[in-house]
């Protein structure tokens, strides 16, 4: 699939990197921290075709929906910085929808709507993509937490700082409109903003 040169995509990202960072390989995510055949780590970048997704995919994604009472910290948002990035140039990248994944026998519920511990073998699946196709500049695919929108995941190795512009960068405690954004969107699926 190709996402084309001045396409916005939206990033909620902690504060310690850039709008236009990779992450080096920090965390333990669905996809990454990964690394090439040849045991390197390979930079990864997550965002999302839309604010509300990226909050989901970030803000969000831990919580149970099956919790009675679901909270999400004021200091967790504090250290995060909402990103609006335009592509540069036409990112191709590997479709991880519903009939791609059958084609390689999976389905979502076996790759995408997986829990955490999971994680160590879906990222196996990530390295694998990037190292089967060296033209892919990374993945995209439906978002578990906010299905309406896509979620990506970008290959440092193959797309540089240079190929995706700074709109705008905000860190969220400073931005009385996106603060009230992320409690809206909260609300809608029931979970609560905390001191």
């Amino acid at each position: 699939m190709v996402l084309e040169a001045g396409r916005t995509i939206h990033r909620l990202h902690d504060q310690r990197f850039g709008a236009t960072t990779f992450n080096p390989g920090f965390g333990a995510t669905r996809f990454a921290p990964i690394s090439s055949g040849d045991g390197s780590a390979i930079p990864t970048s997550y965002a999302g075709t839309s604010f509300a997704c990226a909050a989901f995919e970030s803000v969000f994604h831990d919580i149970d929906p099956a919790a009675p009472f679901k909270t999400v910290t004021m200091r967790a948002i504090s250290a995060l910085v909402y990103s609006e990035i335009r592509l540069v140039r036409d990112l191709r990248l590997a479709r991880l929808f519903e009939p791609d994944l059958n084609r390689w026998g999976h389905s979502r519920q076996n790759l995408i709507d997986t829990p955490p511990s999971t994680y160590p073998a879906t990222r196996l699946w990530s390295a694998a993509i990037h190292d089967c196709d060296s033209t892919l500049d990374g993945m995209i695919w439906t978002s578990r937490k906010y299905d309406p929108e896509q979620v990506l995941l970008l290959f440092g190795t193959r797309v540089a700082s240079e190929d995706l512009e700074v709109v705008a960068s905000t860190h969220i405690v400073s931005s009385a409109a996106w603060l009230e954004e992320i409690r809206a969107l909260g609300k809608r699926a029931g979970i609560v903003l905390t001191v």
